[in-house]
């Protein structure tokens, strides 16, 4: 699940103002001009990201450009969406934007803040999957920057309703393999659906309804897909996002999903485009006002949107010896924080993003695996996996390191942790800096580091009020031995 926002005029989704999640009822009452105003301008960013003769053209002939591609957007304030100098400029002089992208602006930030609050707000019913998923994110913070990491949803749960994808896409992010199979909405499977989500609200809390229900999928592959997001919006009480890079598969079928998305409240949905010609074909059936809530990830070829460097992406580049470590590329497309289920094979694993490399090439960390067949299997399962993946603090046993991305200095009073994306200071504790370099060493559990710390004097409970601090902001290794 994945923000939108302007590429291009910089600035330009600042908030005008805060808004409450409720202030999204606003944006589901539009009025027919403003619905207007608001889709033409979505649908010129998307001309502008995905079509360099767009990009051309509106410089060079603005309102012959507007007219050819059928565009409500008065050509005053063209300039405002391109000319990043003069946005610039007219912002540095106090100028207002103009209404009609004041009002496009708020509606983004709107939508983006609601996305947001999934990520932020909402909590987990199991407090060991809270804390685990927050050192997750802290972590994710160092490991590929805040700013990317704040694109990530880290969504606690998602669902894989068929068996491989059958687009084939050559930069898949997570390789997704080739399609084989699917779950289908028998009678025998609809029970056991609704019976797993039963068991991941449990878990998952208000959260859970941040799940959706594909990964190195494509939801058009499965034919029963919207029965599928029936149970999961009654169950869940949302409609899941939805992504596909099949469009135009099936414009009546999907036409009639979005018109059942929106009559159950807010949602989000997205379409990959792999080509201009199906930019074209997708801007040909579906008009402006009807895309109004479907964000368009423009893979094509020609767009300026950089792809991530993850999964088949990265395996290509490798091949070209064209991967730099030092670039600040995206290098996930990972957004689970948590389940991912594959419903043909009745499998479950836990999983959170990392930066795609050699050991972890499509971009996500699997930290356990299994399977089931009944509710009551999961059920066992699960508590299992967040028993021993997810304690609540610093294990006696556990040996005590540094991540492996992480550089160690010591400091005169401490000592200092930090990527190139992010450093973190820890001072003025009892012998901190000792500690900072006992833990580089990597020899010692946290038990016998408590230990030694004793001996020279530090109370057991300072000491472990430092190694919970550090354990809480992530820093502390945890990668699984095996993928």
């Amino acid at each position: 699940m994945a923000t939108s926002t302007i590429q291009f005029a910089p600035n330009l989704t600042q908030p005008h103002q805060n808004y409450e999640p409720e202030m999204l009822h606003r944006w589901m009452g539009l009025e027919p001009e403003e619905l207007t105003s608001i889709s033409h301008i979505k649908r010129f960013t998307e001309y502008y990201e995905a079509d360099p003769e767009f990009r051309n053209n509106i410089v060079i002939a603005p309102d012959q450009t507007v007219a050819k591609y059928n565009l409500k957007i008065p050509l005053e304030e063209i300039r405002w969406l391109w000319d990043k100098e003069f946005a610039k400029s007219q912002q540095t002089q106090g100028i207002p934007f103009p209404p009609s992208i004041q009002l496009f602006i708020d509606y983004e930030t709107a939508h983006n803040q609601w996305v947001d609050r999934w990520r932020t707000q909402m909590p987990d019913s199991d407090p060991r999957f809270q804390s685990w998923r927050d050192r997750q994110m802290a972590r994710l913070d160092g490991e590929i920057s805040k700013l990317m990491n704040a694109q990530i949803a880290h969504s606690p749960v998602c669902f894989e309703l068929s068996k491989g994808c059958s687009v084939g896409c050559w930069f898949c992010g997570v390789s997704a393999p080739r399609f084989s199979d699917i779950f289908t909405y028998t009678p025998e499977n609809a029970q056991l659906w609704r019976e797993v989500l039963e068991v991941i609200k449990e878990i998952g809390g208000p959260a859970a309804g941040a799940g959706f229900c594909y990964w190195a999928t494509d939801p058009l592959d499965n034919p029963d897909y919207e029965n599928f997001v029936r149970d999961f919006h009654a169950i869940l009480g949302t409609i899941p996002q939805t992504t596909t890079a099949q469009p135009m598969k099936d414009p009546a079928r999907l036409r009639s999903f979005l018109k059942f998305s929106d009559s159950k409240g807010f949602a989000y949905h997205r379409f990959s485009i792999l080509s201009l010609k199906i930019l074209e074909n997708v801007f040909a059936e579906f008009s402006p006002e009807e895309l109004i809530r479907v964000g368009l990830v423009l893979q094509n070829k020609e767009s300026i949107m950089n792809k991530a460097v993850a999964g088949r992406s990265l395996e290509k580049q490798k091949k070209a010896g064209e991967v730099d470590d030092d670039q600040p590329v995206q290098s996930t497309i990972a957004c689970v924080t948590g389940f991912l289920f594959n419903m043909v094979e009745r499998s479950v694993k836990l999983i959170s993003p990392c930066k795609a490399d050699d050991r972890w090439p499509n971009g996500y960390r699997v930290y356990d695996r299994g399977t089931f067949e009944t509710a009551s299997d999961l059920r066992v399962l699960l508590e299992r996996m967040m028993t021993q993946q997810m304690p609540l603090g610093i294990r006696p046993d556990i040996r005590l390191r540094f991540r492996r991305d992480l550089k160690h200095e010591n400091l005169d009073d401490g000592f200092k942790v930090s990527t190139r994306f992010l450093a973190l200071k820890f001072r003025h504790r009892p012998l901190i800096k000792e500690l900072g370099e006992a833990i580089l060493k990597g020899d010692k559990t946290a038990k016998e580091i408590v230990a030694q710390f004793e001996q020279l004097g530090v109370p057991t409970a300072e000491i472990n009020y430092s190694l919970n601090l550090m354990f809480n902001r992530g820093i502390l290794d945890d990668e699984p031995q095996q993928g």
